[in-house]
């Protein structure tokens, strides 16, 4: 069952008034109507069931019946892409999601091919919401300010993560073979691959190989997080 958000649902709450945008989804997309239940997904770990104790034209208040916590698994992974025309790079953010990515860096890398847009971050931002909605992901995860790659590694870094560059140059190290303590963050480059100064760069970090083919930008995050999940995630190492 698909969830509504609400970022105040926790441990103690009783009550909850849901409107504007998730509000009408509820009553004018999926005609729910008083007494019935709903899922709440609070975006911070807690899911909720809740049932619709009073509606009117502008919000429903919700009656909570039970509240679980859920936390974050013990390895956790983010992802930073290079924007990608054609809303590629919005596929990616919403499928990594779904997969559990904790935080996205756009960057800008020197083969790069679309320039940041003013409603970028927030349709990311919108995109990452709806998809955890979808999956009951409880966690909703964070889109930063967009950067060039020097700095976003430095960002990167400073937010507690492992860098690790996903290259079509790496021939021998995968998923497997990579030896980590700490939440990483996949760095992916543009369609048209690093360039030599950023392969320069890359030496200073740790690099795998997702798959013997070359992958487009979004299918490459994809299948990272994919991977990060089944060995890291659902293994438990």
């Amino acid at each position: 069952m698909p969830s509504y958000y609400h970022p105040d649902l926790d441990a103690h709450t009783k009550e909850l008034i849901l409107d504007n945008d998730e509000y009408h989804h509820l009553s004018r997309v999926k005609r729910i109507a008083c007494g019935q239940e709903v899922k709440i997904n609070s975006g911070k770990g807690y899911i909720g069931r809740a049932r619709i104790s009073s509606m009117d034209k502008r919000h429903a208040v919700l009656e909570i019946i039970e509240t679980s916590f859920v936390p974050r698994a013990k390895m956790g992974f983010a992802i930073a892409f290079s924007l990608l025309k054609n809303h590629h790079d919005e596929i990616l953010v919403e499928k990594c999601t779904e997969l559990g990515a904790r935080d996205f860096f756009p960057i800008t890398t020197q083969n790069t091919i679309k320039d940041i847009g003013k409603n970028s971050l927030s349709r990311f931002e919108k995109i990452a919401l709806a998809a955890i909605k979808q999956c009951d992901n409880p966690w909703l995860p964070t889109i930063h300010a967009h950067q060039v790659l020097p700095d976003a590694i430095q960002t990167i870094i400073s937010g507690g993560y492992q860098p690790v560059f996903c290259s079509e140059k790496e021939t021998k190290k995968s998923m497997m073979d990579l030896k980590i303590d700490k939440d990483v963050c996949f760095i992916i480059g543009p369609e048209g691959g690093f360039s030599d100064l950023e392969l320069e760069l890359i030496e200073d970090y740790p690099a795998i190989s997702i798959s013997p083919l070359i992958c487009r930008a979004e299918t490459a995050a994809i299948a990272v997080s994919a991977q990060f999940q089944v060995i890291f995630g659902l293994s438990g190492k």
